[in-house]
């Protein structure tokens, strides 16, 4: 029973007692029985469409069968689609958590119908399963059609409502005629497109609907009048200037918020008081110290604004776990750009309000995965067997975070109540409160590195205090906190939010724009499409047909177009051809090169590359006439070696996946005629053991000589059936090739090229392994021919290594290692003597710096190059040498020139007194040095990044002495 209790005056089928789990199935298997397909749901990552962050509706998988470009073997589709909606008119990520219906991550429920059946049988089926099979109360119900169009040329939809009168026993007034922004679906300005018919259910008291008709409330936003599901009527197709072409074949497309029905059918008025949320509300709950949070609806708070407000945390968090670790689970890590930098966006929301909130300062996201598995792990196996990657993905995010959000919230902290004291304020108290800010040294800091472009105090408090008047953090902070703490920009406008004020997003934007031009100014890859000149035709016919699979070289090719390619080094030029043999660069692996010759001139084709569809030839020369025939031979040598390192990453792949797990998924990769690169998903270093094993298991796989197998022309989904690997950024059409290296070790979707059996690699050798960014791993390796020279190189570095011990009494690791020892012994020796010159200043800095405060004396000193724990060790040195009534600071730059340390020691007799304590004095010294530090009362340390600022921070320390004992 939720918080609100369950609404009373729902249909009389409401029954909180069946779950979600068996309310899926319902829906799956009502249309199973109806001839449909059940078909997995696709990946958040929408295959092969650039025009979409994240797959946000079921019919995305099905899009090209609308376009006419794709077929399936079936004609009758039924899935529940995973989808992530967090920007636009759909949903906004400010808005999830503080209502109760809002959500990132959510299921839709569709079926389907590709030139098969259509408006008749999707209506009468919608109300059998609402009404008959689910026991909706028919009175309730609502349903819309298309009013028509005029821009479009339509009439009304008169077919549809027509059918809802008479397959259904809804009543004319209760079918409603609805505009094209209701009720008129397009996929775009152009392509498929049609009418809709939503249902719409009534969900207020019966009082309420008797005063208000509920045809009145359908499309107004209202929170208890809602769409349920939404019937699809494909049969146009838009064109370029806004006319309507009917489809020669017509389709349907439906869509069902399961969240939304799993609250209708529970008797709930929220998604949240479900039980696909109460796992999750109630672990969190489990989770948090507050002894007051029991569970969402245990909350023993008095406050209402408090109670309300730990609520909105569980939600927030309940919901956001859901998009991350579905999200983590298709391949989308957390990332500073793209898919990844939306799903930090949410985990790091999510943490802000389980640390601000909740009151948890330790990584806890991860410890939701599991709950959530036993919710939804038997509908999408791809969590399940990604559990423990999962986790560890965001684990490692969340502890990223925690390390910067504690500092950054407090700075937040510390400026909001300046920018909430001049808002609404006059002349007259500006002076005021600029004094109160001055003498606020930590959010002055924090100021001085917020307007990086101002350097008098004046000017900065100035335009600070402009911005504040009107109730607004300036962009300056926001942007500080997102550069350099790591909040994104709309979880600062959240927390300003939750104080009243707004963010000035022109600042910001402005500085990020900088930012950007900075980083694009500073990057190699940047491409400049102004010397690129336009193609021009030379003869007519197919064009850029590819034979490089069989052939190395093509005798009577025929050039189909030419263009020019200007750099600053010299002018180049791109040939198309009728037919080639050369490999355009794709899928990580490099374009061919090799030669073109025209009669008796031969020009050299120095690298081949995609043109949209053209493949394109860059070669350095033209010869004198384009009209004849064209010999394109590719570099057969350079090609072999390409192959090898092409098949050895397929084998390479197989075996991580096989050694490391089935997350390792492919990121990004390089297939050269020198080396492979390849970056997968993994947290953890592979260790050496590891490497070696996947090494020798690799290698044998090239000894058994495993031959080729080629399937060139496969439905891409029975290549999925029998198990080829696909890889989630790639896009692949509805027919795929398929590289298989025994169907039990190595197949996967590949378009590249590769030696007919693994003998002819030869040998395989890992040269690298590292992080390239947080949970994804880079291996470097060579095969054949270059893993021969690799392999050669190093026995060549070993002999001369070797060569330099004279001994040969012992082996080369055993004399390394005494050679080691005996630097180890020596390096300790030179450090015992550093420290002891160290320590023997201390007598000098008694002996000259001490000055008397009163009844209390005072000695400063400064030491070169000591390190903190250096400095924290001769503190203690200092504080027994000085004995009572002194107080002592030593102060160091680091050797690398950018920190300062300080270390303060205070004397027994004065920590009586009370007066004087060390932490405190290294406070104001660390904020002094651009830091910041603590420690105990009778010895602490500081460090800041003003090394500059040292010498007279340690002038100064009589007088902080002085003020301390007034």
């Amino acid at each position: 029973m939720s918080h609100d209790a369950m609404n009373p005056h729902l249909q009389s089928s409401a029954d909180p007692s069946r779950s979600s789990e068996e309310i899926r199935e319902d829906f799956l298997q009502f249309f199973r029985a109806k001839g449909h397909e059940v078909v997995p749901s696709a990946s958040l990552v929408p295959d092969g469409d650039g025009t979409l962050l994240f797959t946000n509706a079921g019919m995305n998988q099905f899009k090209d069968v609308f376009l006419g470009s794709g077929q399936r073997p079936y004609s009758r589709a039924v899935d529940t689609q995973k989808c992530l909606r967090v920007s636009g008119k759909h949903n906004d990520l400010e808005e999830v958590g503080h209502d109760t219906y809002h959500h990132t991550f959510f299921e839709m429920l569709g079926n389907w119908s590709f030139g098969d059946y259509f408006k008749a049988e999707a209506i009468r089926w919608a109300w059998e399963l609402l009404v008959e099979r689910w026991g909706l109360s028919p009175e309730r119900l609502y349903a819309t059609v298309h009013e028509g169009d005029d821009d479009f040329g339509l009439s009304a939809d008169a077919e549809a409502y027509d059918l809802w009168c008479s397959e259904t026993p809804l009543p004319e007034e209760r079918v409603l005629y609805e505009p094209s922004k209701e009720n008129f679906w397009m996929m775009g300005d152009t392509g498929p497109c049609g009418p809709c018919s939503e249902l719409h259910v009534d969900l207020r008291p019966p009082e309420a609907r008797q005063e208000t008709p509920g045809r009145e409330l359908v499309n107004a936003d209202h929170p208890q009048v809602m769409e349920l599901w939404n019937l699809v009527f494909i049969q146009y197709n838009a064109q370029p200037d806004g006319s309507l072409e009917p489809l020669d074949d017509q389709h349907v497309d439906t869509g069902m918020g399961f969240e939304r029905m799993v609250a209708v059918l529970q008797g709930e008025e929220s998604t949240y008081d479900t039980d696909l949320f109460a796992p999750l509300l109630q672990a969190m709950a489990d989770l948090s110290p507050r002894e007051e949070i029991r569970g969402y609806d245990d909350l023993h708070i008095e406050d209402d604004d408090e109670r309300e407000r730990v609520r909105i945390a569980l939600r927030v968090v309940a919901d956001h776990i859901r998009a991350i670790a579905f999200a983590i689970s298709d391949g989308v890590m957390p990332s500073n750009e793209g898919r990844g930098y939306v799903i930090r966006r949410i985990l790091r929301r999510a943490v802000r309000y389980g640390y601000q909130t909740l009151e948890l300062d330790e990584p806890f996201l991860h410890r939701l995965v599991d709950p959530l598995i036993e919710k939804m792990g038997g509908q999408f196996d791809g969590l399940v067997e990604q559990q423990e990657f999962i986790e560890q993905a965001i684990r490692s995010e969340e502890e990223s975070f925690l390390e910067t959000l504690g500092t950054g919230i407090e700075f937040f902290e510390r400026v909001v109540p300046h920018v909430t004291s001049f808002q609404n304020t006059d002349g007259e108290g500006t002076d005021h409160l600029l004094g109160e800010l001055r003498e606020d040294p930590r959010a002055m800091d924090l100021l001085e590195k917020a307007y990086v472009d101002t350097d008098d105090e004046n000017d900065i408090l100035r335009g600070f205090a402009r911005t504040a008047r009107s109730g607004t953090l300036p962009g300056q902070i926001a942007f500080l906190l997102h550069d350099t703490y790591g909040f994104p920009v709309d979880l600062t406008r959240l927390m300003a939010r939750e104080r009243g004020l707004d963010v000035d997003m022109e600042g910001y934007e402005t500085l990020m724009d900088r930012q950007q031009e900075r980083a694009r100014a500073a990057s190699d890859f940047a491409v400049d499409q102004s010397n690129v000149h336009a193609w021009q035709p030379v003869s007519e016919g197919k064009a850029s047909v590819f034979v490089g699979y069989d052939q190395e070289a093509v005798p009577d090719a025929e050039v189909r177009a030419v263009r020019v390619v200007e750099s600053d080094d010299a002018q180049q030029y791109e040939v198309e051809l009728s037919r080639t043999p050369f490999y355009a660069e794709a899928g990580g692996q490099v374009g061919d090169t090799g030669t073109l010759r025209f009669g008796d001139e031969q020009v050299r084709v120095l690298d081949t590359q995609r043109a949209s569809e053209r493949i394109a030839h860059t070669v350095d020369a033209l010869p004198e006439h384009l009209d004849g025939p064209v010999e394109a031979v590719v570099d057969a040598e350079r090609r072999n070696h390409i192959r090898a390192h092409h098949t050895a990453t397929h084998l390479m792949h197989a075996v991580l996946r096989e050694t490391l797990g089935d997350h390792v998924q492919q990121k990004g990769s390089l297939v050269a005629p020198d080396r492979l690169r390849f970056d997968f998903s993994h947290f953890d270093a592979v260790e050496e053991d590891t490497l070696r094993h996947i090494e020798r298991r690799v290698n044998t796989a090239i000894q058994q000589n495993i031959s080729k197998q080629e399937a060139r022309d496969m439905p891409i989904d029975e290549a999925l059936d029998r198990g080829a690997t696909a890889l989630f950024d790639e896009q692949y059409g509805d027919r795929v090739r398929v590289i298989t290296f025994d169907p039990d070790f190595s197949m996967e979707l590949c378009g590249g090229t590769h030696v007919d059996a693994t003998g002819e690699i030869g040998l395989f050798r890992f040269v690298s392994e590292g992080s390239v960014a947080s949970g994804v791993r880079r291996v470097e390796a060579v095969a054949g021919a270059a893993a021969l020279e690799h392999v050669a190189s190093e026995l060549d570095t070993l002999s001369r290594a070797r060569r330099q011990f004279r001994s040969l009494h012992t082996s080369l690791p055993e004399a390394i290692a005494e050679v080691q020892e005996e630097r180890d012994r020596l390096e300790k020796e030179v450090d015992q003597l550093r420290r002891g010159q160290l320590s023997d200043q201390l007598e000098t800095f008694i002996a000259e710096n001490a000055t008397a405060v009163d009844q209390v004396t005072v000695v400063t000193g400064r030491l070169d190059r000591a390190s903190m724990d250096d400095l924290q060790e001769l503190g203690q040195q200092f504080r027994d040498k000085l004995g009572e009534g002194t107080v002592g600071v030593l102060g160091s730059v680091g050797e690398d020139g950018e920190k300062a340390y300080v270390v303060a020691t205070v004397a027994d007799d004065l920590l009586d007194e009370g007066e004087v304590r060390a932490g405190d004095l290294v406070g104001t010294l660390g904020d002094r040095l651009g830091g910041g530090g603590g420690g105990r009362p009778s010895l602490a340390s500081a460090g800041g990044r003003d090394p500059e600022a040292l010498d007279s921070v340690l002038d100064d320390v009589p007088a902080l002495v002085r003020d301390r004992l007034e």
